[in-house]
């Protein structure tokens, strides 16, 4: 009679550790997913941003105009992956952040 019962409880404790685990499986998943799609925005935005530099380079008529869409070009570039670069820094953070709560959670 004892048996089953030590059983059943390590069982059930078992079980509650095991879907905790989950939560947090699954919250590393989210945030690895998120920091992903935020490189894929910022690539998406730098590339878009360089080929608005190659147009307006190939636009100018003057070298003097080339010259500033050169230079507006490696400006607006360099913005560009500032951005991204901070927005992937900040969905890193904030996953990491939801990873620590929710093990806070499932395991204290």
């Amino acid at each position: 009679m004892k048996k089953p019962l030590i059983i059943a409880m390590l069982l059930l404790g078992c079980s509650s550790v095991f879907a905790g685990s989950w939560d947090v499986r699954k919250e590393i998943w989210e945030g690895a997913h998120e920091v992903g799609q935020a490189k894929r925005e910022g690539a998406r935005e730098v590339l878009q941003e360089r080929r608005e530099a190659a147009r307006d380079f190939y636009n100018a008529d003057t070298p003097w105009e080339k010259r500033q869409a050169i230079r507006e070009g490696a400006r607006e570039v360099r913005q560009a992956k500032a951005n991204a670069f901070r927005e992937v820094r900040q969905e890193k953070r904030e996953a990491r952040r939801e990873i620590r709560r929710e093990i806070r959670k499932h395991y204290r």
